[in-house]
């Protein structure tokens, strides 16, 4: 039975984005007739509660933009302003360090290898500016994006060769973990129908994400066609705190599922998706990551997927097919 907060979410209009939260409360952003983008909360009595434009508690440093526009605001995590000149991301105090460190990290090695990551600009421990990447996303860009891809397959391999530059590390183990979460929070709220079939599939891939592993190699632990912008001659890849030791296989196999995922959604035509696999397979060819743990992280993520866009109405129209998929997929080939 959905829970009375997901029900309440899902007869509001607006909603961007929402993600379990504590409690039994949802989390979520909606865009208002006055075009402001707002974080919210619905209670688990289903009572919805929506802060003030571009206000929140738990990140000092938001306040309205004098310029520019608020794109991002998940309630008491982050958020993302949008200025003419730079991109501005307001955290939780202590929380700016992983970024800043991770963006001067890469931002040498990535010199000459055809990708571009977003220089620090200023910092505090709340608050980071960066400088803004040219080009638009590759999901945004469709069959227009190839070229893009075709840079990501040739450039990324020796970024991901760079496992040093990563100061902590990411296991199948851990993302068992993150499996678990979206599971028991579906499970709680009632997102999806045939949930003991996906538990099934959820605990299969489990099974099988901790019982080998590929040596390390740097990982962006997101790396999705919403994060890789392409300007006709280089790369941005955005996002760097989430930059870890681990499979490459888990960036390939992720970077698949939102492939697959752009198909079914038509963000991709079918000539571009075959495309699309054949650079992602020489992507997994040169980082060495091999053929069974792209398909073991490319089943996880495809499932993730399916529990993470529960939570977003935006996805009705497409899910059910989705999770009819990840369930057809469950089987390793």
């Amino acid at each position: 039975m959905t829970s009375e907060a997901l029900a309440a979410l899902r007869g509001l209009v607006g909603v961007v984005r929402a993600w379990p939260g504590r409690r039994g409360a949802v989390v979520l952003e909606r865009r208002g007739d006055d075009g402001l983008l707002r974080a919210g909360r619905v209670g688990a009595d289903g009572r919805v509660e929506l802060a003030d434009y571009a206000a929140d508690p738990r990140l000092p440093e938001l306040v309205p933009p004098p310029d520019g526009a608020l794109v991002v605001h998940r309630l008491h995590r982050r958020a993302v302003v949008l200025r003419a000149d730079r991109a501005v991301k307001l955290l939780r105090p202590g929380r700016a360090r992983p970024l800043v460190a991770a963006s001067r990290r890469l931002g040498g090695p990535c010199e000459g290898t055809g990708l571009r990551v977003a220089r620090v600009l200023a910092a505090t421990d709340a608050r980071v500016e960066l400088s803004l990447l040219a080009g638009r996303s590759l999901h945004e860009l469709g069959d227009d994006g190839l070229d893009g891809w075709a840079r990501l397959a040739e450039a990324w391999p020796r970024i991901a060769a760079r496992p040093d530059l990563a100061d902590s590390g990411h296991t199948g183990a851990d993302e068992v973990a993150v499996l678990a979460r979206w599971l028991a929070a579906a499970g709680e709220h009632g997102a999806l129908g045939r949930l003991d079939a996906l538990r099934r599939a959820v605990e299969r891939v489990c099974a099988e994400l901790v019982a080998s592993a590929d040596p390390p190699a740097l990982l962006h632990r997101d790396l999705h066609d919403g994060q890789l912008l392409w300007d006709g001659r280089e790369l941005g890849v955005l996002d760097l705190d989430t930059v870890a030791r681990g499979e490459a296989a888990l960036d390939v196999g992720n970077l698949l599922a939102h492939a697959e995922l752009g198909r079914l959604t038509g963000a991709l035509g079918a000539p571009a998706h075959r495309r699309v696999r054949g650079h992602l397979a020489e992507l997994a060819a040169r980082t060495g990551a091999r053929p069974a743990r792209v398909d073991c992280y490319r089943r996880a993520a495809r499932l993730r997927l399916a529990l993470v866009h529960a939570f977003r109405p935006a996805a009705d129209w497409w899910l059910p097919e989705w999770v009819e998929a990840c369930l057809a997929s469950a089987e390793p080939p």
